[in-house]
């Protein structure tokens, strides 16, 4: 077997032993090469730092990282962990994470983090003997949006310049990694941003993106909360979508507001994951 980074390998390449590799996962699926390219983009996949697991030239598996720097820390996030099942039980993980550790030291690199389904213990248990540890839960939604919208003075229209730190004022979580500044600074392009506004003064906001049919983050600023603002901006992307079901992924289980807001908005809970981070 011999492992390298995978700078020489084609998203055509990389398809089918990704969707092999998690063609029986705890909760399988199946992406198409747009399905594909789209996630290496919006997760911001550095193929120079990742890594792959070769037999005979064959592809067996891979680890998927990207990296950036944010709030002082130089930050490698795991997008994609994947062995075909033939090549599972003989500790390509950390073979792979051995591998690529150097390379992500001499970027100076501080924290290496990824995302593992609830309920996948064999894979939190490998985490944890490489010396990750879970921080948090987050909590998956999909469903089709079904709110009864308020008759309320509140107009809705297009951000056209992102001021970040007036929408981090909204804020009472942070962001996991696909829903986080430098990556939806990466695909803004492909978003729709609403903002929420009361006498001209920004009191919410919403970040979705149609193709994928997915809202990375909403918010609302804490003194405008339960007067169904919210409600407006998740009625105006259900009116914008015609009715199809959306998702709203990796939500803090810590912040219960937004937990229930969803689930009355019609969006169902339908898989959690756990956040592991560990210092390099």
């Amino acid at each position: 077997m011999e492992i390298r980074n995978l700078k020489n390998m084609t998203t055509d390449e990389l398809l089918s032993v990704f969707n092999r590799a998690f063609s029986d996962y705890i909760v399988p699926f199946h992406l198409s090469l747009e399905q594909l390219e789209l996630k290496i983009i919006a997760d911001k996949i550095d193929m120079n730092l990742s890594v792959g697991t070769f037999e005979s030239g064959k592809l067996v598996g891979f680890i998927l990282n990207a990296e950036k720097k944010e709030n002082g820390k130089h930050i490698a996030y795991n997008g994609g962990t994947g062995i075909i099942p033939e090549y599972r039980g003989q500790g390509l993980v950390r073979k792979m994470y051995d591998y690529i550790i150097p390379t992500l030291k001499e970027i100076k690199t501080d924290v290496l983090t990824l995302e593992v389904i609830e309920g996948n213990n064999s894979a939190i248990r490998a985490y944890e003997n490489l010396g990750f540890k879970i921080v948090r839960k987050l909590l998956c939604f999909n469903g089709i949006i079904n709110l009864e919208e308020k008759d309320i003075n509140i107009s809705i229209k297009e951000i056209e310049n992102l001021q970040w730190e007036k929408l981090q004022s909204f804020w009472d979580i942070q962001p996991s990694w696909q829903s986080s500044i430098k990556v939806l600074e990466n695909i803004r392009q492909s978003c729709t941003i609403l903002g929420a506004y009361k006498d001209e003064q920004l009191k919410g906001y919403v970040i979705y993106n149609p193709a994928v049919k997915k809202v990375y983050q909403i918010a609302v600023d804490q003194y405008s909360r339960r007067q169904g603002i919210g409600t407006k901006l998740l009625s105006t992307i259900e009116k914008m979508n015609g009715g199809q079901a959306i998702s709203v992924n990796n939500v803090d289980d810590t912040s219960e507001n937004t937990s229930v807001f969803l689930h009355a908005a019609g969006l169902k809970n339908w898989v959690s994951q756990f956040e592991m981070k560990r210092d390099i």
